[in-house]
């Protein structure tokens, strides 16, 4: 790029620089020999009148009636003696005059390229280029021709140094524009070069520091815009590094909850296929198959809600929230619903399944009272009085497979998904669940929807496997 750079501006100086510097030399030449030749012309024109009007002789008509009379007054020689003494009265070192008689010259000759210029039947001047002159020949009458010669040299010679000091320009000029395009385009490949090196380094994953930039040009509005995406990068990589760490926990508790009913039901199953085993032996080992068994098809229904909620959209409703409730705790006939009725736009099935979830696990809470569902506005709470948890627990309870007391949960049938299921739930109306525990005295968790009403959720991304911010 930088390259390209200098030589557009070197092409563009010697494309204006010097035909701009040529046109204004030939215009300043042509106004001069256009001034000079003016000049001569009436120069020439005053002594043209000069000779005709003071010099009889130089009438061809006067001439011939003195040779008719017998009465010769001027010889050739006299001619030529008066034709010298003009030449030397009204000539210069920068002009002569030539005056011809009969073709034959009495002051100097033409050189005999410019013979031609005898033959000239009217006033008229020419510009030599080769000896530099301007020759203006005018005809007296038949036998007289006056010739004029101007030097014009001067001229020529200051074309000649104007085009030298023009070539001496330019050759500064295309000096100047290549250490400015240089000086500018490494400014501008600069901070292009760091910014390829920037890239790089990300490519690589190695380390670098780039500083915002303050510019409002198009580089420094690139350079701001780099640093946004290398931040967004950063993001999206800890998010997924964040992801990875959740599903391999995921995985990792999975597989430990499914160690523990799998072991029991090969267990029950080799017990049953001994002889020694009685048929009360049998029937126990049968009912532990089945437990296990049952409690390993909701742990695969649980996660199975889990993972169909990735990409989820929502089908939102508008119902009563007390007639949800009633459905949702038919299936819990001993708990306690209380609280004034509302109407709520969101998905019905998912809010019955997170209130069952959270019914579900209250009552796995060793409480000796009934739970409580209270209804309220835009939500409702579940409420036992059960072990509880400290604060530690409810920061970690929502996690998979977590449980605040395993042997109770275990011996219950809990695997540690229902809460995070709510949770996941809860998210996806763009809500959270809060939860208000105290240690021996219950738990309370909290469900309310915002103000306006959810209509689709985005992504799982907001649900489980890792949030947006």
């Amino acid at each position: 790029m930088r390259k390209q750079i200098v030589c557009a501006m070197l092409l563009l100086i010697l494309l204006i620089l010097p035909v701009s510097l040529y046109l204004q030399i030939d215009q300043s030449f042509r106004n001069s020999i256009s001034g000079a030749r003016e000049s001569a012309l009436y120069e020439e024109a005053a002594l043209a009148r000069y000779l005709m009007m003071t010099e009889n002789r130089w009438n061809p008509k006067n001439a011939s009636s003195q040779e008719n009379t017998g009465t010769q007054t001027d010889s050739n020689d006299d001619l030529r003696q008066e034709a010298q003494k003009i030449a030397r009265q009204f000539g210069s070192d920068h002009q002569r005059i030539l005056i011809y008689t009969d073709q034959q010259p009495l002051t100097g000759s033409l050189p005999e390229r410019l013979s031609l210029l005898l033959e000239v039947s009217a006033r008229s001047s020419f510009l030599s280029s080769e000896d530099e002159s301007l020759y203006i020949v005018h005809p007296l009458n038949n036998r007289v021709r006056l010739i004029t010669v101007s030097d014009f040299s001067g001229f020529y010679a200051m074309r000649r140094k104007q085009v030298t000091y023009g070539a001496l320009l330019c050759l500064g000029g295309i000096i100047l524009a290549t250490v400015l395009a240089l000086f500018i385009s490494g400014g501008i490949t600069r901070r292009l070069r760091i910014l390829s090196g920037s890239a790089d380094a990300i490519r690589n994953g190695a380390d670098f520091t780039l500083e915002s930039s303050g510019k409002r040009d198009e580089i420094g509005r690139l350079t701001n815009a780099f640093i946004a995406m290398h931040e967004a990068v950063e993001e999206r990589e800890d998010s997924l590094r964040e992801q990875a760490r959740q599903r391999q926990q995921l995985i990792d508790a999975l597989a430990h909850e499914m160690r523990t009913p799998l072991t029991s039901i090969v267990s029950a199953a080799r017990l049953i296929q001994k002889d020694t085993a009685d048929e009360v032996m049998r029937n126990e080992m049968c009912d532990l198959i089945v437990k296990e068994s049952r409690r390993l098809s909701d742990m695969d229904a649980n996660l199975m809600k889990l993972t169909q909620m990735n990409g989820a959209e929502l089908k939102t409703e508008t119902f009563s929230l007390k007639e949800m409730a009633q459905e949702a705790l038919a299936v819990h006939p001993d708990v306690v619903l209380s609280g004034d009725d509302d109407t709520i736009t969101a998905d019905r099935s998912l809010i019955i399944h997170l209130m069952r979830n959270l019914v579900s696990n209250a009552k796995k809470s060793g409480t000796e009272t009934p739970v409580c569902v209270t209804l309220h506005s835009r939500g409702f709470s579940v409420a036992d009085e059960g072990r509880g948890m400290t604060d530690e627990e409810v920061a970690h309870c929502r996690q998979p497979f977590w449980k605040a007391d395993p042997a109770r949960t275990r011996a219950s049938g809990g695997a540690g998904l229902g809460l995070a299921l709510c949770d996941s739930i809860a998210k996806l109306h763009n809500t959270e669940l809060e939860i208000h525990s105290t240690p021996g005295k219950g738990t309370t968790i909290e469900f309310t929807l915002p103000l306006h009403p959810v209509e689709y959720s985005e992504t799982a991304d907001q649900v489980f496997y890792g949030r947006k911010e």
